[in-house]
């Protein structure tokens, strides 16, 4: 959300902090900001008013200066990045404003807004609205009043200029009005145009196919999961969401009705999302929204539009509040605080942060405290969320991690973490690389409730299925990983119609095969030592153990291998050696190693193999080969390289060399990989070495 820093100054009698600085005090304390821009003369369109914001109706005191309309200051407009744990009351610059006065001790001045929610007289023969709400689950809250006697003209200029200063187009006054509400105190508002009304207002679900026209022309057909304002000729604006044409304000207009309701915030997001007609109101409905903010946005309307229209008369307001909102009274012991942020915490500082907050507190200094919540802190409903406030309020920054004492008692070894620890060494020490595949697979045995993609529909039932997909996309890419077999392994959970077990998969694929050996002696070997690993556990080992191990499923795919192991069944057939500590696993140091960047682009290989004398050695040929690449300026792209066939002949070696190619930043084509072969060819020739 776009905050105006001028706007937040009519919040406050004293000089706030400036753009830079309230923007620190919200990275550290409350949401992140996503940008700081000044605005000024340089922009006339966007300049504000000198010392003002609200009208004069709204303003502290009676001697609130105006000043011309062309005065004019700079500005700065901070782009807060508002999470939903705070939009209940942070997507307003009245909630900054508290936000200001949270985390600066400034206290918010008291805005003397004329109480307008009083009829000023029998608006017509329509003066007292008919409101029906079907569905008060949805609806909240509905309030709703007849205003006649008004003119759709030009907006006030000081409001028009603040609605643009935040990225708002001004319509109208009346349009406006509602627009400067919202973005003031976080109420969405609507106003129709009174004449266009034929009957009772109603809150309902739209009709099977219903129709109707928006605002903007379109014409959308509506669901039974949708709710409506309509009226006894049809619908008149979808609930929450947009507007409709049949009784939009316009020039003409002279009797408006003026809505300001709450709606349920789920049901708002769900059609707002399907019909795509996401909106400033429909982000703060479905936040949520307290129904008491109702009230005051339609008391601040009406001090607006009397701003405008000084001859403007008010009808009385139809409230229908079905359930009344409750404040949250949380039961707090102070000494809680220092319990969950483990620092000692003066009680007088956490009491002066709740109190600033507008948090009403019953109880002595120090003994458990009744904390009664504003209605507009949706987010604060058990004492752990105070805690929360006290500790971001205070600073993470002033809370100092302390270790806990150590202990002296035996750490209990679990059989099956030890087991797998053991198991992932041992393959490790073998040349196997640990992965960590998917848990939702497109086919199993157990469907998740609400799949977020096709392929992520079920919990797997085995893990050879994604192993034997790992395996072949690692060998596709060996040339750029370097190896000349993929070995992998993965230990996880599987989900059945029986339960859930932890299984243990092995995968091999020869990229380059070896005479005389087969994938399937590979994983056979493999499950060999590992079996003998095992046996050292003792006599305790039975024979089922070997059974599971030697004779292991192996599934076959062309050039690639799997097999899957139980180690449930091994955990049940064996027991731990006496004295067995976690020490015996060898958990070494952090590694050193750091990770780079991969690229999302194809690589592309090309060998080659040079003839040359039998003095000379491979490395001289390499650096012959770095200086044929050098001299396109393509070091960047050489990824990986290595001698993979040497043999001699007649009195010379041949040396080949395969050389892989790739790019971070984009797809490299065949032609510019056959430019940089054809500079290494000219090093050789330059050489009279011969290329094979």
């Amino acid at each position: 959300m776009k905050i105006s820093r001028n706007w937040l100054k009519n919040y406050f009698d004293k000089p706030i902090p400036d753009a830079n600085k309230l923007a620190e005090f919200f990275t550290f304390h409350s949401f992140e900001v996503e940008g700081v821009e000044e605005i000024g003369n340089e922009s006339p369109a966007v300049s504000l008013l000198v010392e003002t914001a609200l009208p004069r109706s709204l303003c502290s005191s009676e001697d609130c200066s105006r000043p011309s309309d062309t005065a004019s200051i700079a500005d700065f407009i901070i782009d807060v990045k508002v999470l939903p744990d705070r939009a209940h009351y942070c997507l307003s610059h009245k909630g900054i404003a508290g936000e200001v006065s949270v985390l600066t001790g400034q206290a918010i001045k008291d805005l003397k807004i004329p109480d307008m929610l009083e009829a000023t007289t029998e608006v017509g023969p329509m003066y007292k609205p008919s409101i029906i709400i079907q569905d008060r689950k949805f609806c909240r809250r509905y309030m709703g009043r007849y205003v006649e006697n008004i003119t759709v003209n030009q907006s006030l200029e000081w409001m028009k200029r603040f609605l643009e200063a935040i990225g708002q187009r001004s319509i109208s006054g009346i349009v406006d009005a509602t627009n400067f509400c919202m973005f003031d105190i976080g109420q969405p508002l609507h106003a129709f145009d009174a004449d266009k009304i034929k009957g009772v207002i109603v809150v309902r679900p739209a009709k099977a196919s219903e129709k109707m026209i928006l605002l903007d022309g379109t014409e959308i057909t509506l669901t039974t999961d949708d709710s409506v304002i309509a009226d006894d000729a049809g619908p008149l604006a979808i609930a929450g969401v947009k507007g409709g044409k049949r009784a939009e304000v316009t020039s003409s207009t002279k009797r408006i009705f003026m809505e300001s309701a709450n709606f349920n915030p789920t049901a708002v997001r769900r059609t707002s999302t399907k019909y795509n007609l996401r909106s400033e109101s429909s982000k703060r409905y479905e936040n949520e929204i307290t129904p008491e903010l109702v009230s005051l946005g339609m008391n601040n309307i009406c001090a607006l539009i009397k701003e405008m229209n000084p001859e403007a008369k008010f009808g009385p307001i139809v409230d229908v509040y079905p359930v009344k909102a409750k404040q949250t009274v949380i039961d707090f012991d102070p000494a809680y605080i220092e319990k969950r942020l483990g620092v000692k915490f003066p009680f007088d500082e956490a009491k002066s942060i709740l109190e600033r907050m507008g948090i009403i507190i019953k109880g002595g200094d120090t003994s458990r405290w009744k904390l009664t919540i504003p209605f507009d802190r949706l987010d604060l409903t058990i004492r752990e969320d105070i805690v929360e406030e006290i500790g971001r309020v205070y600073g993470y920054e002033h809370i100092k991690g302390i270790l806990p004492p150590k202990t002296n008692m035996p750490v209990e070894i679990l059989p099956i973490y030890y087991l797998s620890e053991m198991i992932r060494n041992n393959l490790v020490a073998q040349g196997f690389s640990e992965v960590s595949l998917y848990t939702l697979v497109e086919k199993g045995d157990i469907e998740t409730a609400k799949p977020l993609a096709r392929d992520k529909a079920f919990a797997r039932k085995n893990l050879v299925d994604s192993t034997m997909t790992c395996v072949e996309k690692n060998a596709l890419n060996a040339d750029l990983l370097g190896l000349q077999t993929i070995k992998v392994f993965e230990i996880g959970k599987v989900f059945s119609k029986e339960g859930e077990r932890l299984v243990l998969s092995l995968g091999v694929a020869q990229v380059k095969k070896i005479k005389g050996v087969k994938n399937e002696s590979i994983l056979v070997d493999a499950l060999k030592t590992l079996k003998e690993n095992i046996s050292l556990f003792g006599n305790e080992t039975k024979d089922s153990v070997v059974d599971i191990i030697d004779n292991p499923k192996i599934i076959t795919k062309g050039n690639h291998a799997v097999c899957e192991i139980d180690l449930e069944e091994i955990l049940k057939s064996i027991k731990l050696p006496a004295g067995a500590s976690y020490k015996d696993l060898n958990f070494m140091p952090s590694s050193s190693n750091h990770y780079e960047k991969i690229s999302l682009y194809p690589f592309i290989v090309r060998d080659i193999a040079v003839f040359v004398p039998e003095s000379i050695q491979a490395l001289n040929v390499w650096e012959s080969i770095k200086k044929g690449i050098g001299a396109t300026n393509a070091k960047e792209l050489l990824v990986r390289h290595s001698l993979f066939d040497t043999f001699k002949k007649e009195g010379k070696v041949s040396y080949a060399f395969r050389l892989v190619f790739q790019s971070l930043e984009r797809t490299l084509t065949d032609e510019e990989a056959n430019a940089i072969m054809e500079k290494i060819y000219e090093v050789m020739k330059d050489k009279e070495w011969e290329v094979r």
